[in-house]
């Protein structure tokens, strides 16, 4: 059982700062877009454009 602690702790740390990391990208990429007057619907993931 520690072997499999020692290999999956370490794996599961690693995915979380990669998830994190894509979180921040996602965040930046939202808030750049906020301003163009172009606008995606987080719940559909839907483009729609303001006139």
């Amino acid at each position: 059982m520690r072997i499999e602690r020692q290999i999956t702790e370490p794996l599961l740390r690693e995915f979380i700062a990669l998830l994190e990391a894509i979180r921040e990208e996602l965040d930046s990429r939202w808030n750049g877009q906020e301003g163009s007057g172009r606008h995606v619907d987080r719940a559909r993931g839907a483009h729609s454009y303001e006139s």
